[in-house]
């Protein structure tokens, strides 16, 4: 019965009560099921709740109210509207391509996840909208094969696991787990695919953006697109800049709270709360004007 009512009966009495929770401080409850997302200016479109902890965050407080990724969110949406061709590498559960495509519907857009479970879930986010996101279970470094993917925590690769899967071994080593998945460089998969030129593109892969865009090669610097990414360190940072020759693009950090802010070397800014990037050509900085 406690099975049924969080499948089928939660949503609903949920969103009856929800304009409470403020008021009363009401327990935000999960659920098993989709939900509405309607934005301030309009655009609207579903996410499926697999009783996640960010989806019941954005469930109960609304697409501007919710504070994860903020400023990160409102810069992509902003960006996808005039972007053709859009890549969401390290998708997770997919709402950075349910959203560009939410926002630009003529968009091709194109998610990577190799963590079956969370797949599922990617592929549920693009059936309940109706929308034609190339959802692709696969993983992206600078070497092709098939290699373990690490994972943590007593439900690794069950339905009730959605965080911090990577290729890196040692990324959050304890109580470590992993399964073997499909790895491709990113140049050979565009090539492969017939992919036209990348516009815009966000990395979230848990310390392997370097190897991402490195497994790029000389395309990045023929699309040259605008990239969102999480950086953790220094260390990293300093890496992904190398990638770049002298004046070929500007490096920001995106507060959260403020917006971008230009920083000569990625990586110095890093917070727990504060760890995206963007990287802009500089052939494309009149696009990003408005976020300053």
């Amino acid at each position: 019965m406690k099975n049924y009512f969080h499948h089928h009966l939660a949503r609903p009495l949920y969103e009856m009560v929800r304009p409470l929770q403020p008021v009363l401080n009401l327990k935000k409850r999960t659920f098993y099921d989709k939900f509405k997302v309607r934005t301030n200016d309009g655009v609207n479109f579903w996410l499926y709740n697999n009783a996640f902890h960010w989806e019941t965050e954005m469930f109960w407080a609304g697409f501007e109210n919710f504070d994860y990724e903020k400023k990160t969110r409102l810069i992509w949406c902003q960006l996808a509207k005039s972007s053709k061709t859009i890549l969401d590498i390290g998708s997770n559960s997919g709402w950075f391509s349910v959203m560009a495509k939410a926002y630009n519907p003529d968009a091709s857009v194109h998610a990577f996840e190799p963590q079956p479970n969370i797949y599922q879930v990617l592929q549920k986010n693009n059936a309940v909208n109706g929308f034609d996101i190339h959802c692709h279970q696969l993983a992206l470094s600078d070497e092709k094969g098939e290699f373990p993917f690490y994972n943590t925590g007593a439900n690794t690769f069950t339905t009730e696991n959605t965080n911090h899967g990577s290729l890196n071994k040692d990324w959050r080593p304890e109580k470590q787990y992993s399964i073997l998945v499909k790895v491709d460089r990113l140049d050979a998969f565009l090539e492969a695919n017939h992919i036209p030129p990348v516009d815009l593109l966000k990395i979230d892969v848990e310390t392997l953006e370097y190897e991402v865009l490195h497994g790029y090669g000389e395309l990045m610097h023929v699309h040259q697109p605008i990239i969102l990414l999480e950086i953790q360190d220094k260390e990293l940072g300093s890496k992904v800049s190398s990638l770049y020759g002298q004046e070929e693009a500007k490096f920001f950090h995106i507060d959260e709270s403020l917006g971008l802010k230009e920083v000569t070397q990625l990586g110095e800014d890093s917070t727990q709360e504060n760890r995206n990037y963007l990287i802009c050509p500089i052939s494309k900085i009149h696009l990003i004007k408005d976020f300053f």
